[in-house]
C-alpha cells in the first residue's frame, strides 16, 4: 500500500544512507568510478594528451577538447548507472558485485545520456526565466536519472516517475540539493586553494607571476582526481538514495523486491 503521509523523507537520513552505501560496497561504487573515470583521465594526463588538448583549446581549436569532454561524460554516466545499481542493491540488503553494476551501467548509459541531456536543457531554460522555474524543474526531476536505471520506465516515463515520487517532498529535496551544492562548492574551493591556482597566487606574490599559469603537476592531478572521484561518487549515491527513500515512502518497501524480480 502506498504511503500517503505528509512527512516526506528525512534529509539527515538520506545523507547518512548515501555514506552507508559507499562504506558498505566500496568496490562497486568508488572502485568503479576510479576504474572507468579517474584512471583514464590520469592516463591521458600522464601521456601528455591533456597538455596537448589544453594547448589546442587555448589556440581556439576545440574539437579535441570537446571529444574528450564527451567521452568523460559518457564514462561518468556508466559509473553513475553502476552506482545507482549498487545503491538499490544495498537497500535490498545485498552487496552487488562490480561486474553486476558495471553491466547495468553500460546497458543504461544511452538512456542516461538522453535523460541527462533533457534534464540539463530543461533546467537551463527554466533558469533563464527568473531562476525559479529552473529550481522547480531541478527539484521535480531530481530522481529521473536513478529512475531510468532502477525501473526502466522509458525516457518520458523517467521524468513522470520523478515528478510523481517527489510530489509532497520537494522542500526536503530542495534542501538536500542545496546542501549537496554547498558541499560541492566547498570542496572545489579547497582544491583550488591547495592546487596550482592557489600556489600560483602565492608565487606571484613572491615575485614569480609566470608560475601562476602553470598546469597542475602529476601529483596535484592525482589528488584532484581522487577527491573528485569520491565527491561525484557520493553525489550520485546521494541522488540514488533519495530515489530509494522516495520510492519506499510512496510505494512501500515491497517495491524494491519486485524491482529485483523483474530487473
Amino acid at each position: 500500500m502506498a504511503n500517503d503521509g505528509s512527512d516526506g523523507i528525512s534529509i539527515g537520513g538520506v545523507f547518512a544512507r548515501s555514506f552507508d552505501v559507499m562504506r558498505g560496497n566500496p568496490a562497486a561504487t568508488l572502485g568503479i568510478s576510479a576504474l572507468i573515470v579517474a584512471l583514464p583521465q590520469l592516463l591521458f594526463y600522464g601521456l601528455g594528451a591533456t597538455q596537448v588538448i589544453y594547448g589546442d583549446a587555448m589556440n581556439g581549436q576545440y574539437a579535441a577538447a570537446g571529444s574528450i569532454g564527451l567521452l568523460t561524460a559518457l564514462l561518468w554516466l556508466v559509473a553513475g548507472g553502476a552506482i545507482v545499481q549498487a545503491t538499490v542493491a544495498h537497500d535490498e540488503g545485498r552487496k552487488a558485485t562490480p561486474g553486476e553494476v558495471l553491466r547495468v551501467g553500460l546497458r543504461r548509459a544511452p538512456a542516461l545520456f538522453v535523460v541527462y541531456a533533457l534534464y540539463l536543457i530543461g533546467v537551463w531554460i527554466g533558469t533563464i526565466f527568473l531562476l525559479v522555474p529552473g529550481l522547480m524543474f531541478a527539484t521535480t526531476w531530481a530522481v529521473a536519472l536513478p529512475a531510468i536505471v532502477a525501473e526502466r520506465p522509458g525516457i518520458v516515463g523517467a521524468f513522470s516517475r520523478s515528478r510523481a515520487l517527489t510530489k509532497g517532498a520537494r522542500w526536503h529535496i530542495f534542501g538536500i540539493l542545496m546542501l549537496a551544492f554547498v558541499a560541492y562548492c566547498i570542496v572545489l574551493v579547497v582544491l583550488s586553494l591547495f592546487g596550482s591556482a592557489g600556489q600560483g597566487t602565492l608565487d606571484a606574490l613572491r615575485g614569480d607571476p609566470a608560475a601562476a599559469i602553470m598546469l597542475p603537476s602529476l601529483f596535484e592531478r592525482v589528488v584532484q582526481s581522487l577527491v573528485s572521484t569520491v565527491l561525484v561518487t557520493w553525489l550520485t549515491a546521494l541522488g540514488a538514495t533519495m530515489f530509494v527513500a522516495l520510492r519506499r515512502w510512496k510505494d512501500g518497501p515491497g517495491t524494491d523486491r519486485l524491482a529485483a524480480i523483474f530487473a
